[in-house]
């Protein structure tokens, strides 16, 4: 055992005597062993290598290629920063200013107040034509005749403008909350762009 430990150092030594200008390379080969030759083999480049002088000091070290994974994310991340670059050029664009983005977002909150307010002015009258065609409704029953089918299809179809206008009214007040967090974002990230 000691003679082949004593070969391998040898041929190891004799190796690293080389004349300077002979380049030495380490790698691992296929089954993990760490390799010490004048060249790297093709099929071992891609795992990378180690560039030495003739003392045996590493003078460069070539990393292994990326995996397709670590490629994957490369380009992932790449195209990530190519869109917030141009998400970033919009809004400054857009806006110019906090002040100005600050602007925007009291007309754009007073736009959808404004339709809230007219929904529930809707709700109003809806409720008041409502009332009147119920009213309308009693004085036939209390008349002893039918309520008449036209009142019933008004009443029906005052029931289908209610529950939209009312589905609307919850869209528009939910709208409000994610108008304000989406400038809440774009009036951090804009400070951070101009410095503010």
């Amino acid at each position: 055992m000691k003679p082949a430990i004593s070969c391998i150092l040898g041929v190891s030594l004799a190796l690293l005597g080389t004349s300077a200008s002979a380049q030495l390379y380490r790698y691992v080969d296929d089954k993990g062993v760490t390799v010490l030759d004048s060249r790297v083999p093709p099929e071992h480049v891609a795992r990378g290598y180690e560039e030495l002088d003739a003392q045996g000091r590493v003078r460069r070290v070539v990393e292994a290629a990326p995996s397709p994974e670590e490629l994957d994310a490369v380009r992932a991340e790449r195209q990530r920063q190519q869109r917030q670059a141009a998400e970033d050029a919009r809004l400054v664009r857009l806006y110019g200013s906090v002040a100005e983005l600050d602007r925007s977002e009291q007309r754009q909150l007073g736009q959808i107040e404004n339709q809230i307010a007219t929904i529930e002015g809707n709700l109003l009258s809806l409720q008041l034509q409502r009332e009147n065609l119920l009213s309308r409704a009693a004085d036939h029953e209390r008349a002893g005749r039918a309520v008449p089918p036209e009142v019933l299809t008004e009443l029906a179809g005052l029931d289908e403008d209610e529950r939209r206008q009312r589905s609307d009214l919850q869209r528009r007040q939910a709208e409000i909350g994610v108008v304000r967090a989406q400038l809440t974002q774009q009036r951090k990230r804009l400070q951070e762009l101009l410095g503010d």
